[in-house]
């Protein structure tokens, strides 16, 4: 909609007179001019309603990086940062960000992850409840116990995500108290006399997204309830129906019913076909084709997400040649007809490879005690890295360390040895290692949880070996009580045995 400038109507509003023959002149300008002004006013209105505005207070987290991330895809759950900020000294955030629809986003701090549905073209303010990181206990470990910090949306009201809480709210109750004997007896009527008490609660919340959760959030626990035949429920709820790729119940429920289907579930697709197709030809379409045979599959669209799907699978699987698998994905991730299938495809690629044996390890920088940067794997080319996450509190990493300097003096000259600390607080990093005086590189995070993030630190200790060029050797790699010694004495065998033959 253009928006209204107040100006009045006049006869000659442009204020200019002209000869006739400079009639079809001005018109095809005018006509040009307007559809430029047309086009811009639609970036602009566009733009805004596709922006979304965060703010919001966390007490206690002042100092303390907030980030908002998405899923690329909700198949392989690749994560991307979307908005980013530092809470301020008072306590408070603001994130802004364009969006073309409505999905699940999720807070990232410290190492806690918070969930909350967004829609474009709002504004938030959110309210965390006060939280003391001082004292946050060290001892805790964050990835088997993670943080969760309660938050509430005080405005809009009512949100989406306010929505699809109070919904999962109805249906943990009910399911809590009935789904195994549903399950059991195939009771449908008990499913569907709750699906009217549903209807009542939920029934005029007018919102697309919120519809579309709610009708597919009942079609997934039909499914897991063995309530209806899979023929019915993917007539009814996938085929020839828009394929919901933001949509977390949706995606939910596509996942379940073609979680194994190729593989397990088709009447029509044998697995010699398969392993024909892949292994023996090694192509797109002809993988396409052969998923063709079964009716369920002949909507494209359907058939290409779930061919991406169980590639994924195949990744890996030793009946499937996994340079064939790959192959196919390259060809699916330029010119698939649908755009959310390439971002898939090169998701899955990505996903496969990433800090796989001769991958390039990811480049992170750190301060050393001097304030200098260290930059890894870059400042130690020409020699192996054997690269280690730990924490003062993991007694592991610290059995470990004793190990590690046995094996030190043997091979310090062919590998540099880095362990960077998690500890939340430097505090008790400085004092650890002013006591222990280890002679490797001792690195601190310092908060860093993107760098967490670049190598999948999920437990500790979590060890990286890294060659001369900068490429992945193997992670995870072994730790230093598990044979290193042999293992890194076999390495050097083999590159001498490598450099002679040369």
């Amino acid at each position: 909609m253009l928006a209204n400038w107040g100006h009045k109507r006049s006869n000659n509003p442009t204020g200019f007179t002209f000869q006739k023959k400079s009639v079809k002149f001005f018109s095809k300008y005018m006509k040009g001019t307007l559809i430029a002004l047309l086009l811009l006013a639609s970036i602009v209105t566009s733009a805004g309603n596709f922006e979304i505005r965060m703010n919001g207070t966390f007490p206690g987290a002042e100092g303390q990086v907030i980030r908002l991330m998405q899923y690329h895809d909700q198949i392989t759950y690749r994560e991307k940062e979307i908005a980013v900020a530092t809470i301020d000294q008072q306590g408070e955030f603001e994130l802004s960000f364009n969006t073309y629809q409505a999905g699940y986003f999720f807070f990232r701090i410290d190492h806690a992850r918070m969930g909350i549905f967004l829609e474009p073209g709002k504004i938030y303010h959110l309210e965390f409840e006060p939280v003391d990181f001082s004292s946050l206990d060290d001892s805790r470990n964050p990835y088997l116990d993670p943080w969760y910090f309660s938050f509430d949306v005080i405005k809009p009201v009512p949100s989406l995500d306010y929505h699809i809480e109070k919904l999962e709210d109805v249906f943990h109750d009910f399911l809590m108290n009935n789904f195994a004997a549903i399950h059991r007896s195939r009771n449908r009527k008990a499913l569907e006399d709750f699906r009217l008490l549903t209807d009542s609660l939920f029934g005029d919340v007018e919102n697309e997204y919120f519809q579309d959760y709610y009708r597919y959030k009942f079609a997934y626990y039909y499914r897991v309830a063995n309530l209806d035949n899979f023929e019915n429920m993917t007539r009814k709820y996938i085929l020839n129906q828009p394929v919901l790729y933001h949509n977390t119940q949706y995606m939910n429920f596509f996942n379940t019913v073609f979680d194994t289907y190729i593989f397990a579930g088709s009447r029509q697709i044998s697995k010699h076909d398969l392993e024909h197709t892949v292994n023996r030809v090694g192509n797109y379409h002809a993988l396409m084709d052969t998923l063709g045979k079964d009716t369920v599959l002949r909507n494209e669209v359907i058939r290409e997400l779930v061919m991406l799907k169980a590639l994924k699978d195949m990744h890996g699987d030793p009946d499937y040649r996994r340079s064939n698998v790959e192959q196919i994905l390259a060809y699916a991730s330029q010119y698939s007809k649908f755009p959310p299938h390439r971002n898939l495809a090169s998701n899955i690629l990505h996903q496969k490879k990433y800090l796989k044996q001769r991958s390039e390890a990811p480049a992170i920088v750190l301060k050393d005690a001097d304030n200098q940067e260290v930059k890894i794997p870059d400042d130690f080319q020409g020699k192996y890295v054997y690269l280690g996450f730990w924490a003062a509190w993991c007694e592991t990493c610290l059995r470990d360390f004793v190990a590690l300097d046995e094996i030190y003096p043997e091979f310090k000259n062919d590998f540099t040895f880095i362990q960077v600390s998690t500890d939340r607080h430097k505090s008790i990093y400085d004092a650890f290692i002013e006591n222990q005086q280890y002679p490797w590189k001792n690195l601190h995070f310092d908060g860093n949880f993107k760098l967490l993030d670049a190598y999948r630190v999920r437990n500790l200790p979590t060890y990286v070996l890294i060659d001369r060029q900068g490429k992945i050797i193997s992670y995870p790699a072994r730790g230093p009580g598990e044979n290193l010694v042999t293992f890194f004495r076999w390495l050097l065998f083999e590159e001498e045995r490598r450099n002679r033959g040369q």
